[in-house]
């Protein structure tokens, strides 16, 4: 009897070599979830972009209302600036989350600039007991000597926008952190 078998063994590799029956499931095992997994990443990409031109957008949109120094009654101008940031946004951005700073200067040219002072030892920093102009007037040397707030008529300000946006589906939250999208503008206030 095992005699027998062994012709028909010998043959079996022939046999399933010519056999085409469940070759269209083994191949949608394989493609799907490559193809899934390319759809999820379309989707993400696409909702990042969206994400990033709609806070490129909304900080626009705010400096325009800023510099005409407008505030409706009862509520100030940061709310307002807040309220069009979240307007221009589509839902899409977290309110809560979001970071939303305003800093005012004299002038384009001061923007990102430490506050000036006297480099008594030249090593380019400013060390305690240095001469220093308190330009912002909060009487401590800054590296940046912008003002919080919105400014008056005529002066710079500079509107930047942070937001760590998540992922659309949850797919990919286990290989990669939140991402940062970021907008800035800076504008002259108009003579209100």
């Amino acid at each position: 009897m095992i005699w027998r078998l062994i012709p028909s063994l010998a043959r079996l590799p022939r046999r399933l070599a010519k056999d085409e029956r469940g070759s269209a499931l083994v191949e949608a095992a394989l493609g799907i979830p490559i193809l899934l997994s390319a759809m999820i990443g379309v989707f993400e990409i696409a909702n990042f972009y969206f994400v990033s031109a709609s806070v490129e957008n909304a900080v626009l949109h705010a400096s325009r209302f800023g510099v005409t120094g407008g505030a409706a009654d009862g509520i100030t101008r940061e709310d307002q600036v807040r309220a069009v940031i979240a307007q221009q946004t589509f839902g899409m951005v977290d309110m809560d989350t979001v970071s939303i700073e305003t800093l005012v200067y004299e002038q384009f040219g001061d923007i990102g600039e430490p506050e000036p002072f006297t480099d008594d030892n030249g090593n380019d920093l400013w060390d305690d007991g240095e001469d220093y102009s308190d330009v912002n007037g909060n009487g401590t040397w800054d590296d940046d000597m912008a003002i919080a707030g919105l400014g008056g008529a005529g002066d710079i300000v500079l509107y930047r926008v942070n937001y760590e946006s998540n992922s659309l589906t949850g797919f990919m939250d286990w290989a990669h952190r939140a991402l940062n999208i970021s907008a800035t503008v800076a504008v002259r206030n108009e003579p209100f």
